[in-house]
């Protein structure tokens, strides 16, 4: 996406706000907010309905179902809407700027990562915030300003890292460009014991499996469900492509 697409730009600023503020909003909203944020960044629902004991991933894979096949930036403009319903004067002077920090402890994610550690750099934000925009050229300026594996490889308080991020997204070009920064771990296990090839298995995201596999990513590590990324493939296809 372009990153000076005024839209583009209302969005981020939105995203930014709501990850600061969740405390402002009721469980219900941040559900709408959740579902509204993947639909413009991801696209419709790809993944499977997780199971009844999962009750809050099962609610937010809910959220985003429910939107069918809502394009990306009617998504935005509905997510900017609904902040303006709830929020009037979230939009900081003169529609730019950072806006004030705040505490959070809502349970739904906004898929944005939330860094609170003191040590993270202007290049650490740029890099995931670019990935999350699709900015290509930005990503591979911010990954060359880093300062080898240590950071990349670290866990954020999403508990995933920046391998994982590039690989739930989806975009190709992006992962391959963080696939050849020396110090990458490809068999990094997020929070819950997933690895990229996890995440683009279950997106069914064919294009970023085949650079995984290229990159020696291993078929066989187990999460923390038990499962491989063949037993949460997205399809038939998808599994063959892993067999």
């Amino acid at each position: 996406r372009d990153d000076s697409d005024p839209l583009a730009e209302r969005f981020a600023c939105a995203t930014k706000f709501l990850e600061r503020n969740t405390n402002a909003f009721q469980q219900a909203h941040l559900l709408q907010f959740y579902g509204l944020y993947k639909q413009a960044t991801v696209g419709p629902c790809n993944t499977t309905k997780p199971g009844i004991f999962n009750m809050q991933a099962r609610a937010k894979w809910t959220a985003w179902h429910e939107l069918g096949q809502l394009d990306s930036k009617a998504a935005m403009v509905r997510y900017e809407q609904l902040l303006d319903e709830l929020h009037p004067g979230w939009r900081p002077p003169n529609g730019g700027g950072e806006q004030p920090p705040a505490t959070s402890n809502g349970w739904v994610s906004v898929s944005v990562p939330k860094r609170t550690d003191d040590d993270a750099g202007p290049a650490d934000d740029r890099l995931l915030a670019c990935i999350k925009m699709g900015n290509e050229n930005g990503v591979r300026e911010a990954l060359a300003e880093l300062d080898g594996g240590q950071r990349l490889n670290q866990l954020d308080d999403s508990g995933l890292a920046i391998i994982h991020w590039a690989a739930d997204r989806g975009n190709a070009p992006i992962l391959q460009s963080v696939l050849k920064t020396p110090g990458i771990d490809v068999n990094l296990r997020d929070s819950e014991g997933q690895t990229a090839l996890h995440y683009a298995s279950s997106c069914g995201y064919v294009d970023c499996i085949e650079l995984l596999l290229a990159h020696h990513a291993d078929r066989t590590v187990v999460d923390g469900n038990g499962e491989t990324c063949v037993d949460v493939a997205f399809n038939e296809t998808v599994k063959g492509l892993l067999s």
